[in-house]
């Protein structure tokens, strides 16, 4: 599932939304950033779907109305920590030095 996250995260890169639709990506963001940090799949598929409604506006980026833009800095620093912490999620075991499954020794 973290590199399912991972993945939606990075495709933020590619949205074009307005100022309103980014705070509310900042919002979902945070939600989803907690609920890494509460390690609940269940509140990390919720915050999942949140940004998948705020998708429908990145997909209608051609429809007149709001000025729309990239992400913004704010939005994609927010984005770059939740990201680092999942990838340190993925990769840490073997960044340890460990194996998995096994104890260190008890000298």
């Amino acid at each position: 599932m973290t590199r399912r996250v991972v993945n939606r995260l990075r495709a933020l890169d590619d949205w074009f939304l307005s100022a309103e639709g980014w705070l509310d990506v900042g919002r979902v963001l945070g939600e989803l950033d907690a609920a890494v940090a509460a390690d609940s799949p269940g509140a990390v598929n919720e915050a999942l779907t949140g940004l998948q409604a705020l998708e429908s506006a990145y997909r209608a980026q051609a429809l007149p109305g709001t000025r729309k833009t990239l992400i913004p800095p704010d939005r994609r620093e927010q984005r770059n920590v939740l990201v680092g912490r999942l990838t340190l999620d993925l990769d840490g075991p073997a960044q340890r030095g460990g194996t998995t499954g096994t104890t260190p020794s008890a000298d």
